[in-house]
């Protein structure tokens, strides 16, 4: 979730925050490929040996970190940043990258401060270069979109924050496929037939598990459904004896090649489970998951149009909104 100052509460009654998140899905197509070429200019952090960094943040940046972590091939750690701070010399010597789109939240401040002079290098990775965590830390990384500063869920800001922990593994690709890749995510969304009232558990490896923790996530703030998610491994070894045959939305991520996760997919299909499978048919493991990106959000609005909904489930709960900025900042 995007923070959001006082001189923005008069725009919150002409435009909904689920006008917002749609018109940031939209934006992505021209404002990704801005950013990237931006991230191109600067290579200052860039070719570091993977085993040499640290990736962390909290909700939509830990699975930021999470992405960053398996496009590595695990090279790259992750952690959340409370974690961290219980082990700090896991970052001895390490260059950390703290993801944090407001670079307000208390925890990752926290963490900055006490690894300094413990980490080779702190830097933050945020849209506010002049936040306390961008002070706090040695370098920053500023996240560039469009946003209409409208309490929503995290859409652009997900998505470049991808690109830019992306950039310090490998090379972006050529962005210029993404017109298709959102048009496309909105048909498949459309035709996606789930129940909207029953639970969610997305599943997934590698880079896949990452969105399935995104997807999670805007189930949760979008909708106000639960929702989990799961390493495709694991779902058979004691959460598939709690799922309901005939009332849970199972979709499986695949934004790269993955076997295990088709194959789990298709048994499951062939139980009766209403399992979806969500496949990319991008060889690029950035592009794939971009590709699925596009779809888990559009899952999210789609189904929020359909439910009704004007606002995003948690904008609309004042008083656990107010109880997560305590926990938060």
């Amino acid at each position: 979730m995007e923070s959001i100052g006082k001189n923005q509460q008069g725009r919150l009654n002409r435009t909904s925050s689920l006008d917002a998140m749609e018109q940031e899905a939209h934006n992505q197509v021209e404002d990704l490929p801005a950013f990237a070429r931006e991230l191109g200019k600067h290579d200052r952090l860039r070719y570091l040996d993977p085993s040499s960094m640290i990736f962390t943040g909290s909700g939509d940046s830990l699975a930021c970190s999470l992405f960053a972590h398996y496009l590595s091939s695990m090279q790259a750690l992750t952690a959340d940043p409370h974690e961290l701070q219980l082990y700090p010399q896991a970052c001895k010597s390490k260059t950390v990258f703290i993801t944090s789109v407001s670079g307000k939240t208390r925890t990752n401040i926290q963490l900055a401060k006490a690894v300094e002079g413990l980490a080779k290098k702190r830097v933050a990775i945020t849209a506010n270069p002049k936040s306390p965590l961008a002070k706090e830390c040695d370098d920053v990384i500023q996240l560039r979109y469009r946003s209409s500063e409208i309490l929503t869920s995290g859409t652009a800001s997900f998505s470049v924050s991808l690109l830019a922990v992306a950039s310090l593994i490998r090379r972006l690709p050529k962005l210029d496929s993404l017109p298709i890749m959102e048009r496309r995510a909105s048909e498949w969304a459309r035709r996606l037939r789930v129940y909207p009232r029953g639970e969610f558990l997305f599943i997934g490896s590698g880079t896949g598990y990452a969105l399935a923790m995104y997807a999670a996530l805007k189930i949760h703030e979008v909708l106000g459904l639960p929702a989990q998610y799961q390493h495709t491994e694991q779902l058979g070894h004691s959460q598939l004896f709690s799922l309901q045959e005939k009332a849970d939305n199972l979709l499986f991520l695949s934004p790269s090649s993955d076997k295990k996760t088709s194959e789990v997919f298709q048994l499951l299909s062939k139980n009766g489970f209403n399992a979806y499978l969500l496949k990319s048919d991008r060889r690029d493991p950035i592009l794939g998951t971009l590709q699925v990106m596009f779809c888990l959000q559009h899952l999210a609005l789609y189904l929020g149009r359909k439910m009704g909904l004007q606002e995003c489930a948690f904008v609309t709960d004042k008083k656990r909104l107010a109880l997560s900025s305590r926990l938060i900042y």
